[in-house]
């Protein structure tokens, strides 16, 4: 029997790259999605998660193990703090995809830009930093810059035009003598091809993410 992991989304965004991504590394894994695109949209309402998003992240968590998963991957930064919690209420471990990235920017230095383009993504990824920064006794100085401009083109259905405003928005970023700039979502990986003239390291959480998910896969014991 194939192991098996569930990925809880906030939006309909391309899953293909990802499923590609793990299905090199274990052809016969199990993959399958809990999508929501209106918890991002009560989050931004709010500011912040609500009761009703941390309900229905719950939901999402036991219908997974209902499933059969092995394992859960949040892929959506703005909820990772609700994911932290979901262990609590499921036997099935839940992983954060953007955690990996955050021990990465640790690891990089002291000084890191956080770039996003929906203000709710920032806090959490600020936070996560800053506590494995504290685990390791390390002091992080983490700076926030949110590229509305850029939501906005995207929001307008002009992608070129977001990524082109991001990808401004980030070579400034690499003058300023940040030890890592942090792209705060999972679909700014689309921009690393483009970027390779930034000598800034730049994290995200696509490959670090993935990757460490599929070391958690293959650790877990034989399925018959």
């Amino acid at each position: 029997m194939p192991k098996h992991i569930c990925i809880l989304q906030t939006s309909f965004a391309k899953r293909e790259d990802s499923i590609a991504y793990l299905k090199e590394r274990i052809p016969d894994l199990r993959i399958d999605f809990i999508t929501d695109s209106s918890l991002l949209t009560d989050v931004r309402a709010a500011g912040h998660p609500t009761e009703d998003v941390e309900a229905r992240m719950t939901l999402y968590a036991l219908a997974a193990e209902k499933m059969g998963a092995d394992l859960i991957v949040n892929t959506c930064s703005t909820v990772g703090e609700v994911a932290d919690r979901l262990d609590k209420i499921t036997r099935v471990p839940v992983v954060k995809i953007d955690e990996p990235m955050a021990r990465l920017a640790v690891k990089a230095g002291t000084k890191i830009a956080l770039i996003a383009t929906l203000p709710t993504t920032l806090g959490p990824s600020r936070r996560q930093i800053e506590k494995i920064g504290r685990e390791q006794g390390k002091e992080m100085h983490c700076e926030e810059f949110l590229d509305q401009p850029a939501w906005e083109a995207l929001s307008s259905g002009d992608p070129a035009l977001h990524n082109k405003i991001l990808m401004q928005s980030i070579r400034k970023l690499d003058e300023q003598g940040f030890d890592a700039i942090v792209m705060a979502q999972i679909s700014m990986r689309a921009l690393l091809p483009d970027l390779k003239d930034v000598k800034t390291p730049l994290l995200c959480s696509f490959y670090s993410g993935w990757d460490h998910v599929a070391e958690l896969v293959e650790q877990l014991p034989e399925k018959e």
